[in-house]
């Protein structure tokens, strides 16, 4: 038996470079019909919210319908998206099967595989649905496979916590999982994320795609086999400044580390990427500055081996900034005073402190009450003070200069 794996479609949510808020799921029914599969599985969030029903409803259906016509079954779960949509899919299509509406676990039989699911009852769910796995469910005839939409390897989330225990102990061959849109397999369980078909925005980097599960004499599943479905890749790749005296230099550097990233990814299609830059920063230079003035020329993009690939407006400064602290320490000033306090373990501390506080009355407060609780630690909080510290010595120096 063929089975194609896929989750968090998201459907109605536009990806900034795809066609339509629904182009990964005809991508996905398009790939099922090429590889002539016995059945489709959805991880949960097919859709992306209850007011986007309407724009994908008639896609969906119409996807549906042609994986029907074709004798492939579609399998599916609930996710925190469209728990309260699935009820009404399954009354107005035959061609789809979701298991655990409402919470509760159920199966069903195809072939040799037992799909074994359960879907979100409402938005949150904070217990862990496989505390409560009917082991009843399984058959020593016949291969399971579990679809379930969860936060995998925490005890407290809002999303259906599980552990990684949870799911070895369910006795089950093979979880796909959905969640999560980065795929790969999770822990030492035999479970894997599906990933979105489609990356959603910027910092879905990487392939994303679908999964091909394989039976193997009625006996067991071979390993999934990642198909890369998107058209387009996000990715990252660092941009080391030491040494560099000028904007010019910064920009030269900038399109050779690109070169590089698409020689090593050994990628061909479509390419954005974000530069992040470290190394030591000349104090004169400043990034945002000099990305902005590449931004301000026409479109920067590099084309080549089968690659286009287009450096994206937002980069992130993991820099050390080339200002002696000792030396700037012994002098009079300002300058001089916040180096001091930046050399100062017990100063230096203070300010983490605060950042801390800082970070949990606007994080917490009642405006984000819909967000899980987030939290710095003092390490995350000093670097934070340190960096803003260093920026702002940078500032008072190009000051200094400027007034010379």
């Amino acid at each position: 038996m063929k089975i194609l794996a896929c989750a968090d479609i998201h459907m109605g949510r536009k990806p900034e470079f795809a066609q339509s808020g629904h182009s990964s799921w005809d991508a996905i029914v398009e790939k099922a019909l090429s590889l002539a599969v016995d059945v489709v599985v959805l991880a949960g969030d097919v859709v992306e919210q209850e007011k986007a029903w309407l724009s994908v409803y008639g896609p969906l259906l119409k996807g549906l319908q042609t994986l029907k016509e074709a004798g492939i079954r579609v399998v599916g779960v609930g996710g925190n998206h469209d728990w309260n949509i699935f009820p009404s899919l399954v009354q107005d299509s035959d061609a789809i099967t979701i298991l655990g509406l409402g919470g509760k676990w159920e199966s069903l039989d195809i072939g040799c595989v037992r799909f074994l699911g359960w879907s979100f009852p409402s938005s949150h769910e904070k217990e862990n649905p496989l505390k409560k796995f009917p082991s009843d469910l399984l058959n020593p005839s016949l291969i399971h496979l579990g679809l379930l939409h969860a936060d995998y390897g925490t005890a407290l989330s809002a999303y259906a916590p599980v552990q990684e225990q949870d799911l070895i102990r369910s006795k089950v061959e093979l979880w796909m999982l959905g969640h999560i849109h980065k795929r790969g397999k999770v822990g030492q369980a035999q479970a894997y994320y599906c990933g979105s078909p489609y990356a959603l925005d910027v910092n879905e980097m990487g392939e994303h795609g679908v999964y091909l599960l394989e039976t193997e004499g009625d006996l067991h599943f071979k390993p999934p086999l990642f198909i890369p479905l998107c058209p387009y890749r996000y990715e990252a790749f660092t941009v080391d400044v030491s040494g560099i005296e000028d904007a010019d230099g910064i920009q030269k550097h900038l399109t050779k580390s690109i070169r590089n990233c698409i020689h090593e990814l050994k990628y061909e299609g479509t390419l954005y990427v974000k530069a992040v830059f470290t190394g030591t920063l000349n104090p004169s230079l400043n990034l945002g500055q000099v990305m902005q003035k590449i931004g301000d020329d026409d479109a920067f993009f590099i084309e080549e081996q089968g690659v286009v690939a287009y450096l994206l407006d937002r980069c992130e400064d993991q820099t050390e900034l080339a200002i002696d602290l000792h030396q700037l320490s012994k002098g009079s000033g300002p300058d001089a005073m916040l180096a001091k306090k930046l050399l100062d373990p017990v100063q230096l501390d203070r300010l983490a402190r605060q950042y801390q506080s800082l970070n949990e009355e606007s994080c917490n407060s009642s405006a984000y009450s819909r967000l899980d609780s987030s939290s710095l630690s003092l390490e995350e909080a000093a670097n934070l003070a340190r960096q803003a510290g260093m920026r702002l010595l940078q500032a008072m120096i190009v000051q200094k200069q400027g007034e010379r």
